[in-house]
C-alpha cells in the first residue's frame, strides 16, 4: 500500500470513524422512540422509516460529520508524507513543500498555495454552516 492512494484513503477513513460514530450515536439516541413505534403501527418497514424519517431528520449531523471529516482529511500532512514517495501523487498539503529548497524558500508560491489549499475547505464549510450549527446544538440541549 506504499506509494498508492489506498495507503492514504484507508487509514484516513479509519481515523475519522471513531469521532463520526460518537457524533452519530449521540444524535440518534436523542431521536424519540415514539416516532419509530408510530411508523411501525402505520405499516412502514424499517428501511422505509430510515428513508422517510431518520435520514431527513439527520441532515444536521450528516453536515457536521461531513465538514469535520473533510477538513481533517484535506489538511492532513503527516500520513501522505509517510506513505507516498513519488511527488506526482502528493496531495496539496505536500505539494506546497516542493517550493522549499535547500538554499531558498519561495514564499510567494508557498503562500499562494496555502491560499488555494484553504479555499475548498472554506467553501465547503460556508455551504454547510447551517447544518453544523444545527447538529452541534442538537447534541447540546437535553429536553
Amino acid at each position: 500500500m506504499l506509494d498508492s492512494a489506498w495507503g492514504v484513503i484507508l487509514p484516513q477513513t479509519a481515523f475519522g470513524l471513531g469521532f463520526s460514530i460518537l457524533l452519530f450515536k449521540t444524535f440518534f439516541d436523542q431521536l424519540p422512540r415514539e416516532l419509530f413505534e408510530a411508523s411501525r403501527i402505520d405499516g412502514i418497514s424499517y428501511v422505509g422509516f430510515f428513508f422517510r424519517f431518520t435520514l431527513p431528520l439527520s441532515t444536521p449531523i450528516l453536515g457536521t460529520v461531513a465538514v469535520f471529516v473533510f477538513v481533517t482529511s484535506w489538511n492532513n500532512y503527516l500520513l501522505p508524507l509517510v506513505v507516498l514517495n513519488s511527488s506526482d501523487q502528493f496531495p496539496w498539503t505536500l505539494g506546497m513543500m516542493q517550493f522549499r529548497g535547500e538554499y531558498i524558500v519561495e514564499w510567494n508560491r508557498i503562500l499562494a498555495f496555502v491560499t488555494l489549499t484553504l479555499l475548498p475547505a472554506l467553501i465547503f464549510f460556508v455551504g454547510t454552516q447551517k447544518y453544523i450549527v444545527a447538529g452541534l446544538n442538537a447534541g447540546a440541549v437535553k429536553g
